[in-house]
């Protein structure tokens, strides 16, 4: 009798929730008005609650994102 190889599911349950969270966070600083390039880089670099203040303060986004950085 031979085995059959065993294969990976390639499924982590942990990076997958990362991902997720990374990804919602991003979406969160593009409703903000922060380009989707940058929001995707720095989703997991700054608070985006903070960014979300300073735009709903007349701050332009690109700038909010420069000083909460």
């Amino acid at each position: 009798m031979t085995s059959s190889p065993r294969f990976e599911t390639g499924f982590d349950s942990r990076r997958d929730q990362q991902l997720l969270v990374r990804e919602w966070r991003a979406e969160q600083l593009r409703r903000v008005g922060v380009p989707p390039a940058h929001a995707a880089l720095f989703a997991d670099l700054v608070d985006w609650h903070a960014i979300a203040d300073l735009v709903a303060r007349g701050c332009p986004p690109t700038l909010a994102l420069k000083i909460v950085r």
